[in-house]
């Protein structure tokens, strides 16, 4: 069974994101500019407005959230929205798009063209001291990342070169590896798009125009398909107290004949003995 959570559609939701401590999820509408966080017990949702629009969100030690913006990265906390580092203001056709904080508290955020035709975003790490480094460029439409349980391998997605990668990853220096194509969709007719990975290590990816999520072993063989009654699923993440439910957000933007399901944010059951991994906090 697929329950609806959120009580609006978004145009591009985003980033769900399960926070253990406060028991509560939290989503973003990209293009809306806001954040929407929903109290699992009560299952009451409030709403947070930033100034413009939003990628994506990470969970902060400190309290509240990290938040990569169209040209800067800000920490959140109730109505105070602190600004922490700026980005590519010089790039009026690029925005922030989807980010994750990895297993030692960096906060690691893409940028992507919004025309999804040049190469001009790059992938990014927000270090605990408020530093502001570049890891690679070259990107379309990043999305990701995610890590796998021993924190030794990242994954990134190109959303638009329809390809995940697979990085080695040093979690003490935060270095990104040498990279290896993980999956290819060129021969599908969807996009891959947010990706998480769970407890066993493999990763779930969102196909946006697909209408699935697909699960793939860590050698990339497929190992499920789960079917969603939205068509441009955005990105997933484990959630519930034991972290065995699948939130998943979705887009309604650039539908001609939306469903009622789309663009709203889904809670499903992934499958027996599917747990998920407790997201890592931002240090600074």
């Amino acid at each position: 069974m697929i329950e609806i959570l959120s009580g609006t559609a978004c145009a591009l939701g985003e980033s769900a994101l399960w926070d253990p401590d406060g028991q509560r999820l939290h989503w973003v509408d990209i293009l809306g500019g806001t954040v929407f966080t929903l109290d699992w017990r009560t299952r009451r949702t409030t709403t947070l407005d930033l100034p413009g629009p939003v990628g994506s969100v990470g969970l902060r030690a400190a309290g509240g959230l990290v938040a990569a913006l169209r040209h800067a990265v800000a920490v959140c906390d109730t109505e105070l929205v602190t600004v922490v580092a700026e980005l590519e203001t010089g790039l009026d056709g690029n925005r922030c798009n989807d980010g994750a904080v990895d297993p030692a508290g960096r906060f690691w955020f893409g940028t992507m063209d919004l025309a999804e035709a040049a190469p001009s975003g790059a992938f990014y790490c927000l270090h605990p001291d408020g530093t502001l480094t570049r890891a690679f460029g070259g990107i379309v439409c990043s999305n990701g990342p995610a890590w796998s349980p021993d924190g030794r391998t990242m994954y990134h997605v190109d959303s638009t070169r329809r390809r995940i990668s697979a990085y080695e990853f040093d979690v003490a220096t935060g270095t990104v590896g040498p990279g290896r194509l993980f999956v290819s969709d060129e021969a599908n007719g969807w996009y891959p798009d947010g990706v998480t990975v769970d407890a066993d290590g493999y990763v779930w990816n969102c196909k946006w125009d697909g209408g699935r999520i697909v699960r793939y072993a860590p050698d990339g063989r497929v190992d499920r398909v789960v079917p969603l009654p939205v068509r441009r699923p955005t990105r997933c993440a484990f959630a519930g107290p034991d972290l065995t439910l699948l939130a998943v957000t979705s887009a309604a933007t650039g539908l001609d004949n939306p469903t009622p399901e789309d663009g709203h944010t889904l809670l499903l059951d992934p499958g027996k003995g599917v747990r998920g991994l407790p997201p890592a906090r931002f240090a600074g």
